[in-house]
C-alpha cells in the first residue's frame, strides 16, 4: 500500500510522486491497470489534489501511465521504460514494466585500475577494482548486458554477499549495506556492434546492434562510486529523454511584444 507523503523530508509533489511509482514497480499497480481516483489518491498519500495532479503528471511525461479524459489514469502496459532523466537501476526498470527480473549470468572479476577506470573512478593506477559482469533478464529473457566497477575496498566494507547481485541493483545495495546514495550519473550513449561475447551472452546474431550507455555514478559529495558500461537490447526498451526548449533567440516575435 502507499504511504503518507508527509513522513518525508521532501516536497509533498516528489514524495507523492516517488510513491506512485514503487507502487507500480512492485506490480501494486500492474500494466494496463487503472489508479484509483484522484480523490482516492488523496486520501492514501495525505495529501491535496494539486499535489497528486502534478505527481501523476511527471509519471506521464515519464511514460509510465497514460490519463484518459473522463476516464481515468491507467499504467501503461509498455515496453520497459528507460527514462534517462531518472537514474533508476535496471532492475527497477524491468520491474516497472510489470515483469520479472533476473540475472542469468553472474561473474565477478578483480583487476588492477587501468587508466580508463582510474580516471573514471579518480583512483590510482593500480587501485584494487571488482567488475561485476550480468546478464539481466525480463520474463527470463536477456536484454541487458552489464558491467559494473567499483573500488574493492568499498565492497569489502560492504561485506557484500555475490547472491543478492542475482536480484538487486547495485544502488540498492550500496545503499542498505553502506548507507551510500548515488545522487547522480553521467552517461553517454552510443549504438553500437556487439562484441561477440556480448552477442552470444544476450542471444542476439553476429553484428547485431545494441545502444551501449557508459555511465559514472556520484554519491551527494561528488565522489564517483559506480562505472558502469551496459549493452541494451533495443527492441525492448523505450528510451524516454525529457527535452525542455528550444531556447528563445533575442528579437523573437514574443520579445518584441514585450
Amino acid at each position: 500500500m502507499l504511504r503518507s507523503a508527509r513522513a518525508e523530508r521532501k516536497t509533498l509533489t516528489e514524495i507523492a510522486e516517488q510513491e506512485l511509482r514503487q507502487a507500480i514497480a512492485r506490480g501494486s499497480f500492474r500494466p494496463g491497470s487503472q489508479l484509483p481516483t484522484e480523490a482516492e489518491l488523496c486520501q492514501m498519500l495525505g495529501v491535496s489534489r494539486t499535489v497528486v495532479r502534478e505527481a501523476l503528471r511527471v509519471l506521464e511525461e515519464d511514460g509510465l501511465v497514460t490519463r484518459r479524459h473522463g476516464v481515468g489514469t491507467f499504467v501503461r502496459d509498455h515496453q520497459i521504460i528507460k527514462n534517462l532523466n531518472f537514474n533508476f537501476g535496471i532492475t527497477e526498470m524491468i520491474e516497472s514494466a510489470g515483469l520479472t527480473s533476473g540475472t542469468s549470468f553472474l561473474a565477478i572479476q578483480r583487476e588492477p585500475a587501468d587508466q580508463e577506470k582510474a580516471e573514471q573512478l579518480r583512483v590510482a593506477l593500480g587501485t584494487p577494482l571488482v567488475t561485476i559482469e550480468r546478464v539481466r533478464t525480463a520474463d527470463g529473457r536477456p536484454v541487458v548486458y552489464s558491467l559494473d566497477t567499483l573500488a574493492e575496498s568499498l565492497l569489502q566494507r560492504a561485506g557484500l554477499d555475490p547472491q543478492r547481485l542475482l536480484t538487486q541493483s547495485i544502488y540498492n545495495l550500496l545503499q542498505t549495506t553502506l548507507g551510500q546514495i548515488i545522487e547522480y550519473g553521467i552517461a553517454r550513449l552510443l549504438p553500437v556492434t556487439a562484441p561477440d561475447g556480448v552477442a552470444e551472452k544476450l542471444l542476439l546474431p553476429p553484428n547485431a546492434p545494441t545502444l551501449y550507455i557508459v555511465q559514472t555514478d556520484y554519491s551527494p559529495d561528488d565522489k564517483p562510486l559506480v562505472y558502469s558500461r551496459e549493452y541494451h537490447l533495443p527492441d525492448a526498451f523505450d528510451f524516454i529523454v525529457w527535452r525542455r526548449g528550444p531556447t528563445r533567440l533575442q528579437g523573437s516575435r514574443g520579445e518584441a511584444a514585450q
